[in-house]
């Protein structure tokens, strides 16, 4: 944490020190004597947290050099403390920008402290430094989640008000993370390359001697897997299908694999629509197995096909089976198939008998069974002729939903 404070009394500025060290023991506090006078460089301010300024009098007198502050541009929060409780004067700094107003002699540090984390705490709080990026700098909010791979934030960009997702990977050279690494620059590759409304936005790539991240779309409704306590009624899973399948149209016929479909990287955003995420596992099918290596198996055991679980070669139909599988969970609430194990789940994908709907949903059964068919060779043939069936169903909402109307 580091801070500005703006004082012709040096006495009041040791008291707001203190103020300030008690909450940061480790904080960085750079002083000025008057307000009136020189005013900081604006390469100083940028890098303060919050700015701490002592109005010298009631009235205007001395707010000309608070002007001057606000007229450098980009600044943090300032806070303003006046001699004698003045309402013309916190009405004239809250309109030119000040972001809260206090009586010098009725500061507690209960109510300091609360207004400072109320204007920095939510950007500072579990932050760090400022990422940079080709298009610009983003400085963090929250962790979102983790994964083996990689750490989500949510962060909003230094010189506006965007909020977006920040998605960052530690290299560590000679520590084996190499193709880890190499994995996660591929992943930006991918998505960056498709302009798909059912698939995840992306903004920006920074990398660094020992990290990387990627800023893209914050998708704040939420992820499928958050829906599916109970099962969802069959127009809005059919709905969902759909935009999934429509999303993998658009990734596979960039010769792309996503092979970790699973409800946890199906996300919404405000007006519902859904979001195809992480790409981590994601393979150019074109490209020889470099990366990820022959025989190895990535994914999730409760939505992986046969092949995928036996490391076996995967294409377009690998990911349409995994859809199946999140489409039986959408409709029942139940994964198909459970084990105890991840290799028992795995067993039950290639040799046991298909999951039955139960009579209301035996409808959707034929559908069902051609996307989690055991063989590839039984199963859709795309994610387009999974769409073409969708559209030729009967059904009256999933052709009115498929057409937008």
């Amino acid at each position: 944490m580091q801070f500005c404070l703006i004082d012709s009394d040096a006495s009041y500025r040791r008291m707001l020190r203190y103020h300030l060290e008690v909450e940061w023991p480790d904080v960085s506090i750079i002083e000025f004597e008057f307000v009136t006078g020189t005013v900081p460089s604006a390469a100083t301010l940028s890098d303060c947290d919050a700015i701490l300024i002592g109005c010298p009098q009631p009235g205007k007198a001395g707010f000309a050099g608070l002007e001057r502050l606000f007229a450098t541009g980009t600044y943090p929060p300032v806070l303003l403390f006046a001699e004698k409780g003045d309402e013309f004067l916190a009405v004239d700094a809250l309109k030119a920008g000040v972001a809260s107003y206090f009586p010098k002699q009725q500061v507690t540090n209960q109510r300091l402290i609360e207004v400072l984390r109320a204007e920095i705490g939510a950007e500072k709080q579990s932050a760090g430094p400022a990422l940079v990026g080709t298009h610009g700098q983003y400085r963090f909010i929250k962790e979102l989640y983790s994964t083996d791979m990689a750490t989500v934030y949510l962060a909003k960009t230094v010189d506006g008000d965007q909020q977006l997702a920040i998605k960052v990977i530690r290299y560590v050279p000679d520590s084996g993370s190499e193709r880890l690494f190499d994995r996660f620059l591929q992943e930006f590759e991918i998505i960056a390359g498709i302009d798909h409304p059912n698939v995840v936005k992306i903004f920006d790539l920074g990398v660094a001697d020992d990290h990387a991240f990627i800023a893209m779309e914050h998708l704040p409704a939420g992820r499928l897997s958050d829906q599916l306590e109970r099962a969802l009624a069959p127009p809005i899973a059919l709905e969902y299908l759909a935009q999934i399948a429509s999303a993998l149209d658009a990734v596979h016929g960039t010769g792309i694999l996503h092979r970790d479909l699973k409800p946890a990287n199906i996300m919404f955003r405000d007006d519902g629509s859904v979001a195809l995420i992480d790409f981590g596992l994601a393979k150019w099918m074109k490209l020889e197995a470099a990366l990820t290596g022959h025989g190895q198996i990535f994914g999730t055991p409760y939505y992986m096909s046969p092949e995928q679980g036996h490391a076996e070669l995967t294409d377009e139909r690998s990911d349409l089976y995994s859809l199946g599988c999140v489409f039986y969970e959408m409709l029942t609430g139940q994964r198909p198939y459970t084990s105890s194990t991840a290799m028992g789940v795995i067993y039950l994908h290639a040799n046991a008998a298909r999951p039955k709907l139960e009579p209301a949903l035996a409808a959707y059964q034929p559908l069902l069974d051609r996307l989690i068919a055991i063989s590839p060779d039984d199963r859709f043939n795309s994610a387009a002729e999974l769409l073409a069936a969708l559209e030729a169903r009967t059904d009256p909402a999933a052709r009115s939903i498929l057409r937008g109307s």
